[in-house]
């Protein structure tokens, strides 16, 4: 149950890091979107450990070799455009976040829980126990990402905008040379 808890944990690290970014160009939504993205979040994270496990040992090696960049490039892609945004001359007032966004955003976060869901297929391990807790921590920590970067986003500005577009592209740089170098 805790080696559970930790992998949980160690998943749901990469979604807290992206909540707050997003929460923090964003400003102070209705309490909903936020719940959606951490449920969003949560889905995805609880779901790719499943794909994962009866996508068995054959694909291990296969996205064990690209997982990283496809991370990286989803993660760095929104950073950018979140940089791209700061500098558009918009009024003051942000875009709204929207479901495709919030969609690429758990799949690049999600994408090491597939992973960890082919390691499932090989351990004895309760599966539906393992993703109920993931998910649960996925959304409990999702949701304190997006609390604390609403509390912050009353100094909506470029600064914060490039900020959490900076956020973004270095989670998927860290993601990326973990996997080449560790």
């Amino acid at each position: 149950m805790i080696t559970i808890f930790l992998i949980a944990l160690a998943l749901s690290l990469d979604s807290f890091a992206v909540s707050t970014s997003v929460s923090l160009k964003h400003g102070k939504h209705k309490i909903e979107k936020y719940l959606l993205l951490a449920l969003v979040f949560a889905l995805f994270q609880a779901l790719m450990p499943l794909l994962g496990y009866f996508l068995g040992f054959g694909l291990k090696t296969f996205i064990s070799n690209i997982d990283h960049w496809i991370a990286f490039g989803l993660l760095a892609g929104v950073g950018v455009e979140f940089i791209i945004n700061s500098f558009s001359g918009e009024a003051k007032e942000l875009k709204k976040i929207n479901l495709r966004t919030i969609i690429i955003l758990a799949l690049a976060t999600s994408i090491d829980a597939l992973v960890v869901g082919v390691t499932f297929a090989f351990i004895n391990i309760n599966l539906w126990l393992a993703i109920g807790i993931i998910g649960l921590v996925t959304f409990l920590v999702s949701s304190f990402g997006c609390f604390c970067g609403a509390k912050f986003c009353h100094l909506k500005s470029q600064k914060i905008e490039i900020f959490g577009g900076f956020i973004l592209i270095m989670i998927g740089l860290k993601i990326l040379l973990t996997h080449l170098f560790f």
